[in-house]
């Protein structure tokens, strides 16, 4: 081989081996310890959840509920991915984010912060809406249930009073009085997720939250960057990573079994809303 050309050849694998390292440190496609993130079951879904944008697992049905921005109707999914109706309440045009079920009581969650309470009763299903006390430009994507609150719980995506604190903001409900406290539940540092990724850049809008079944810590993902964040049950980050986007094109829904199997929904960015099943595999402390 001439040397030159050989030279320019070997110059050449030693770029390509360099970016392949820089850009895997800056990607960083790490996992939480019991989990494979980047080798998730697919499970495509009709179209009708091509804007899925909340999931909540069923324990006594083992099924997941979904909701869709654009549909004003409550899904069932198989956790192989099948869709069917679950309710077809009477509800006002908005964009839907999330969805709960406490109990007999299914609440869905408006993006300006309004929380609607679904029952059923002997005329059919009853549906009630409990306005965010801030009228303000308020965004929120993400509605849980968290029993040591005894409430709901809503996260700011991005909320007009958060400007310039560079924090997001959770705010309970309380499912009895119906209504919503104005003191925050707790806040989560946008600098404390910057700080863990070593991204000064990154920006972090909330898309959804569970709770984790045996660590009871939040997995809250971001759809905007791509992100998976973990906090405990009052806002301190813990652990942050990125996903890749191609499987977690606009991740927007988040479950888990009891068995700790995580789920997690996508809006249709790439062509179809996809499910996707990402099994526990816990991994004892040695």
């Amino acid at each position: 081989m001439n040397r030159s050309l050989y030279k320019t050849l070997a110059c050449s694998v030693c770029a390509v081996a360099l970016f392949g390292s820089a850009c895997q440190l800056l990607w960083n496609p790490g996992s939480p310890r019991d989990y494979l993130m980047r080798r998730p079951q697919k499970m495509i879904l009709e179209k009708k959840l091509n804007e899925i944008s909340g999931i909540f697992y069923l324990a006594s049905e083992n099924k997941l509920l979904a909701i869709a921005d654009d549909k004003k109707k409550i899904y069932a999914l198989t956790l192989d991915g099948k869709v069917s109706d679950y309710y077809d309440p009477e509800l006002p045009s908005a964009d839907f984010e999330d969805v709960v079920k406490v109990d007999s009581t299914v609440y869905t969650l408006i993006s300006n912060g309004t929380v609607v309470a679904i029952q059923p009763s002997d005329s059919g299903l009853v549906s009630t809406s409990y306005p965010f006390w801030s009228t303000d430009k308020n965004d929120f994507e993400t509605l849980y249930y968290d029993s040591t609150a005894k409430g709901l719980v809503i996260l700011c995506k991005s909320c007009a009073f958060e400007k310039g604190k560079h924090q997001r903001t959770a705010f309970r409900f309380d499912p009895k009085t119906r209504t919503f406290d104005r003191t925050p539940l707790f806040t989560i540092s946008s600098q404390s997720v910057r700080d863990v990724l070593k991204d000064g850049k990154v920006e972090f809008n909330p898309s959804a939250l569970a709770i984790h079944p045996f660590e009871k810590r939040l997995y809250i993902l971001a759809s905007s960057g791509n992100l998976l964040v973990i906090t405990d049950l009052r806002g301190k980050v813990q652990e942050a990573y990125r996903l890749n986007p191609t499987l977690y094109p606009q991740p927007e829904g988040i479950a888990f079994a009891t068995n700790g199997d995580m789920y997690v929904s996508n809006e249709a960015k790439l062509g179809k809303p996809t499910l996707l099943r990402i099994p526990y595999k816990h991994h004892p402390t040695k």
